[in-house]
Formats: structure tokens, sequence, C-alpha cells
């Protein structure tokens, strides 16, 4: 019972992130990460091309596949956890800690929203 929680769980979670990722553009994103974290141009520029990147990946499995199966959404955590791995290496020390919060905001947010939709 419980691994099926946990894997609803990870679908509804999955299923948002992807659907909210795809309404800002990788650039939109990049800015909004630019603004937050103080990041430079190139910076910037580095953060669009991984997260444009990410996209595209989760463009391809959305159309070509059901992404209600647990080894896609299993992918797609994978693929954004690479990301997240990518961007942390072109942070300096104090906008990766700042990165680290955001990331929590953003994961606290989306099951505000989830929780808020079942009730």
């Amino acid at each position: 019972m419980s691994k099926l929680i946990l894997t609803i769980i990870l679908f509804v979670f999955v299923s948002t992130m992807a659907s909210a990722q795809m309404r800002m553009s990788p650039t939109d994103r990049a800015k909004q990460l630019g603004e937050t974290l103080k990041l430079n141009n190139d910076q910037i520029k580095k953060v669009e091309n991984i997260l444009t990147k990410q996209q595209d990946q989760f463009s391809k499995m959305m159309n070509g596949g059901d992404f209600r199966n647990e080894e896609t959404r299993n992918k797609m955590m994978k693929m954004r956890e690479e990301s997240e791995k990518e961007i942390m290496k072109i942070l300096n020390t104090k906008q990766k800690v700042e990165y680290k919060k955001f990331i929590e905001e953003q994961k606290k947010r989306m099951e505000e929203r989830r929780q808020n939709r079942n009730n």
C-alpha cells in the first residue's frame, strides 16, 4: 500500500513539475534563476543550455510515452536531478546554498498546490 502511495505522489510530482516547466521557457527560467542567484551572463547562458536540454528530453518522453509508467517517471526524476547537478557545477559556494533553498521552496510550493487540489 505504501508503495502505491509513493508511486502516486511521485507521479503527481513529476507530472506537475514537467507541466510547470513547459509553461516557462528555458530562457525565462534561466533569467529567473539569474535574478534569484545573482548569476553573471555566462552562468545564465549555461543554465539556459542545461534547461533547454532538459526540456527537450522531457518533451520527447511526454510525447512518446505513457508517463503514468513508473519507469518513465523515474527517468524524468533522474533527468531533473542530473540537470540540478549540472547547474550546481557552474555556481559559486554562495549561489549553491541559495540554489538548494530555491529547489526546496519549489518542492514545497508544488506539494502545497497538490494538497490544495485534493481539498
